[in-house]
């Protein structure tokens, strides 16, 4: 097949358009008229494939020609297209360029003009943020610290020595530093160190402005309620923190969210108008990317705001470009003076069978045994919680084991959601058939590694839906009908709800013709008619499940066997949802091929914090 009759992807589409923008424009301006050169066509079709793959830059060994050779290079940078990267961090490129070009250490880097800068930007900030020498812990914190040791959860167990003591030097060693990473898996106690961090800043400090910040609100509410619960457990030991929350003095929003936060002036805040905060708490680091790091820290004052990440560097990467945690936690990296990792998992523990597979996810090697791996886990229940493996059986839109796997938690829900409308003109002075509708809600999910296509998204939310719909005696082309479960996909400020919330489609108490979705995390009602971009949720992408914890989760992984959709991180995401059930839905080749392949998006900000 000629080049001119080869089908292009969307991506590659899109990614030569500009290519020949670029070229039109360096024509016009030596006055000529010529083709778009062949290395050009090259490099955005490799640009293409990158956006893909969610990476910052195109990788490559130095002395390879696989995308560029030396001649390409040197008619690029002729041609005022490339420019190398500057020796020091603190230079800038050419702004007038649109490629950069990073050719060291053995490897080939060639980024957008703006995704380097934003990398540089984003490397520079936290520089400015671990530039400090550690500070010394007063008299009344070293106190404070020793009296936590007295926390203890329940019947006491081998490995809470070691938890607590991974716990205390985390802690201590956050106490010492401006910024901070904790990382470590669910159940590890990230909240529980964040609450005696606070808690010791707020000793000498009463009048901290501290604040709670997540990617989604979903997850910003969970670290709230993290908070609360630990708080509540062990109220003596948290007194300052606990007289924060009663006052409602601990905000916690999305990080967008503050990102429009208005200063004293009005102003929105910017890298000249910086956040009135003392301490930022950042919750779900892996869900960050390289665009919102850079808007996030560019509003963080390097010389009085504390910046604390808490995450898991095994989760899934962001949707959008870069891996910024797993960049900041590389091994021996730059900043392993800043970081901590959380390794005793109480909600994991050796009784539990989805810790042990979350493990044998995280840590398979190249002799991974698929076969051994699914009779291990294939009805896994003895133990405090439960893990099944279901192989697809059919090729119907939704596979039978899974509707056999739905059917207990459709009934429980239905039956809620039936209660509820009996109800609801009752429900004045008497919320509790909400509350338990709202409960079952959360209680289970589908998680979905592909929107479309059998056993996705769109094919279980469709069979969920009409079985709603026929419980609920609500026409099948109905938008909106009660019972209805609701994901926001898009930021709206002016509403006040954002990427992430979870709600029901519910009546109105005096028109039950009209709805509204009812956000029963933060207890937030909005009419129906003014959602902005959603989906149903019954059944979600395992990249919109960060952040939430279920109950019972189905882990649906994809059926074709080559799948780029079929990988490590995301299996392991998904299947770290649940707290009490984990059922994994997939083919054979699809459960290998998503333990064995790891994630691997080119990005060079570990080496710029390398750049000191």
């Amino acid at each position: 097949m000629h080049e001119s009759e080869t089908v292009l992807t969307d991506s590659q589409a899109a990614w030569r358009v500009i290519g020949q923008a670029l070229w039109r424009t360096i024509c016009r301006a030596n006055g000529v008229n010529e083709a778009m050169p062949e290395c050009l066509t090259k490099l955005m079709d490799a640009y293409a494939l990158t956006e893909e793959e969610g990476s910052v830059c195109i990788q490559y060994k130095a002395d390879s020609e696989e995308i560029l050779s030396k001649a390409d290079v040197a008619f690029l940078c002729e041609k005022k297209l490339l420019t190398r990267k500057p020796l020091s961090l603190e230079q800038a490129p050419d702004p007038l360029v649109p490629f950069v070009l990073d050719d060291t250490d053995g490897l080939r880097r060639l980024y957008m003009q703006r995704h380097f800068m934003q990398e540089r930007a984003v490397a520079l900030k936290i520089l400015a943020l671990i530039q400090d020498t550690p500070q010394t812990l007063s008299p009344a914190v070293q106190k404070a610290l020793t009296t936590f040791n007295g926390m203890q959860y329940g019947k006491p167990s081998p490995t809470d020595e070691t938890s607590r003591l991974e716990q205390q030097g985390a802690v201590a060693r956050a106490l010492e530093r401006q910024f901070f990473i904790i990382t470590g898996g669910p159940g590890t106690g990230k909240t529980t160190v964040v609450a005696k961090l606070l808690e010791c800043l707020l000793i000498d400090r009463p009048n901290l402005k501290i604040a709670l910040a997540a990617p989604t609100g979903k997850a910003a509410a969970r670290i709230m309620q993290s908070l609360v619960g630990s708080c509540e457990q062990f109220s003596s030991f948290f007194p300052n923190l606990v007289h924060l929350i009663r006052d409602e003095s601990l905000p916690a929003q999305t990080i967008h969210k503050w990102l429009l936060t208005r200063n004293k002036k009005g102003k929105i805040s910017d890298q000249d108008n910086p956040l009135d905060i003392d301490v930022m708490i950042v919750d779900e680091a892996s869900m960050i990317d390289l665009h919102l790091a850079d808007r996030l820290l560019s509003v963080i004052d390097a010389r009085r705001t504390r910046l604390i990440l808490l995450g898991d560097k095994y989760q899934l990467s962001a949707v959008g470009p870069g891996s910024v945690l797993a960049d900041m936690t590389s091994e021996n990296g730059a900043l392993s003076s800043n970081l901590a990792e959380l390794t005793i998992s109480h909600r994991f523990t050796h009784d539990s069978n989805v810790g042990v597979l979350a493990q044998a996810i995280k840590t398979a090697e190249a002799d991974f045994d698929c076969k051994a791996f699914i009779k291990r886990f294939k009805n896994a229940s003895e133990g405090k919680d439960k893990v099944s493996i279901h192989l697809y059986k059919s090729k119907n839109p939704v596979d039978p084991a899974l509707v056999k796997w739905l059917s207990p938690h459709l009934n429980a829900y239905l039956k809620a959601l039936q209660d509820y409308l009996d109800d609801r003109h009752s429900l004045i002075e008497d919320d509790s058939k909400l509350i338990e509708l709202w409960k079952c809600a959360e209680s289970f999910r589908v998680l979905a590694a592909q929107r479309v296509g059998h056993n996705g998204v769109n094919a279980v939310n469709d069979f969920i839906e009409n079985r709603i719909r026929e419980q609920t005696h609500i026409a099948s082309n109905s938008l909106f009908y009660p019972g209805r479960l609701v994901i926001i996909r898009q930021n709206t400020p002016s509403l006040d709800v954002y990427n992430g919330d979870v709600g029901i489609v519910l009546p109105l108490e005096n028109d039950p013709e009209r709805y509204e979705l009812y956000i029963g995390d933060r207890n937030k009602r909005i009419p129906v008619g003014l959602l902005p971009q959603h989906d149903t949720a019954f059944t979600m992408t395992i990249h919109q499940s960060q952040g939430s914890q279920f109950a019972h989760v189905a882990v649906l992984l994809p059926m074709a066997e080559d799948s780029p959709l079929a990988c490590r991180e995301l299996f392991y995401t998904a299947v770290t949802r649940a707290q009490d059930e984990a059922a994994i839905f997939g083919t054979a080749k699809s459960i290998e091929r998503s333990v064995l392949v790891k994630t691997q998006r080119a990005s060079g900000l570990a080496d710029r914090l390398a750049e000191k």
